[in-house]
């Protein structure tokens, strides 16, 4: 009696599957297992758009098959997403040439047309994974600068945040203006560039490196997207330009801050895809009073209190609330305090850079992007709440 052959193992390869399809995953479910693949996850409905990177770091997924048929537009999104994580295959039973390139241009490495066991052992090999499992990258985080009142201070510290991510660790780093009006970040860093959020917003549909590569400016270690020159240009950011240029960010920087004008539209998209969500106040009343009426506006937008971490911005406690009284105010316990120093900021705006390492301000906003970013490196100096803040009674 002919003895049948033993499935080849291929290795510790854990695959995501992303595919509404049910019968389309169960081929692929069988054919992995045919192969020895074990590790499989499949996830039967599209998540949102910056949920799937951290999908894939938590199952350590090393590879990301999506099925682009049941929504295409939605899938090349993800595909962007997975492709700063992980290998992705774009998954089509049909012969679609253009979306095939579509796929391609946003970062999937293979098109699966046949989901058996024959052609999934191809595109893994050719993917190299068969015999070198790459490590994901970490996810990118997204931030979403938030004030409570205009006037506190969240353009400046949406710069600091951008500078002191990159010294805490992100090799790439992006700060976006979204703040039309108002345009603080060209002004805070003295840029002046040929191109601004519009165009990115204009041109997402066919956004790729050598376009982006035109529309930001370098500045103190980080890439900046700043707003239009003139506050009276249409920038219209709906729910789909959020989508595609958050998820196009994400495949290319390992952190990105984004500084917006309050809790109004075009905020209130990109807050719902970022990863936190920086609502920025000082601790006089008046501030307090608008920074509340934000939240409730942000809440109405199923924007959920527990997923905003409150900064307050100048913390004097002789001229305003202390700590529990704005925690009392809010319900709201802030997540840091950060020093009043106010000289030393406008004198740095007058020289369009960042704050030296040697203020409050700035230590507090490395020790801010430090937290963030996960560092468990130990403070060095004890101070009042969560280390953010040093002050004299």
């Amino acid at each position: 009696m002919e003895q049948t052959a033993k499935p080849a193992v291929f290795g510790p390869w854990k695959p995501l599957i992303v595919c509404p399809d049910a019968e389309l995953a169960r081929r692929l479910r069988a054919a992995c297992a045919e192969l020895g693949i074990n590790g499989v996850t499949h996830l039967g409905q599209y998540p949102r758009i910056g949920a799937l990177a951290t999908a894939m770091a938590e199952r350590e997924a090393n590879v990301c098959l999506i099925d682009v048929a049941a929504h295409a537009e939605f899938a090349l999104l993800l595909i962007g997403e997975a492709s700063a994580s992980a290998p992705v295959v774009a998954l089509n039973t049909r012969n679609d040439a253009d979306l095939i390139l579509r796929c391609l241009r946003r970062g999937a490495c293979e098109f699966l047309a046949e989901p058996d066991s024959g052609p999934l052992a191809s595109v893994l090999d050719r993917l190299r994974l068969l015999s070198a499992p790459a490590e994901p990258p970490k996810p990118c985080e997204v931030y979403c600068v938030i004030p409570g009142k205009p006037g506190c201070g969240a353009s400046t510290l949406a710069v600091h945040l951008a500078v002191e991510l990159h010294r805490a660790g992100a090799a790439r780093v992006l700060l976006v203006d979204t703040d039309v009006p108002g345009g603080a970040i060209a002004f805070l860093l003295k840029l002046k560039p040929d191109f601004h959020l519009g165009d990115a917003v204009r041109d997402r549909d066919r956004m790729d490196q050598d376009l982006w590569g035109r529309l930001a400016v370098s500045t103190n270690g980080i890439d900046v997207l700043l707003a239009p020159e003139n506050p009276s240009a249409p920038v219209e950011i709906d729910r789909a330009a959020a989508h595609q240029l958050t998820a196009f960010w994400r495949s290319h920087y390992q952190a990105i801050v984004i500084d917006t004008a309050g809790a109004q539209p075009a905020a209130i998209e990109f807050a719902q895809l970022s990863d936190q969500i920086l609502l920025v106040s000082t601790n006089e009343l008046v501030a307090l009073h608008s920074t509340r009426r934000s939240i409730e506006r942000l809440e109405h937008h199923s924007i959920e209190r527990r997923r905003l971490l409150l900064i307050m911005n100048r913390y004097t406690p002789s001229a305003g609330l202390k700590r529990d009284e704005v925690e009392t105010a809010l319900k709201l316990a802030p997540y840091a305090l950060l020093a009043n120093e106010y000289d030393l900021i406008q004198q740095a705006v007058l020289e369009g850079r960042p704050l030296g390492a040697a203020s409050r301000f700035a230590r507090g906003v490395h020790a801010l992007a430090e937290r963030l970013a996960g560092s468990r490196q130990p403070a060095k100096k004890r101070t009042s709440l969560f280390g953010l803040l040093q002050h004299r009674s």
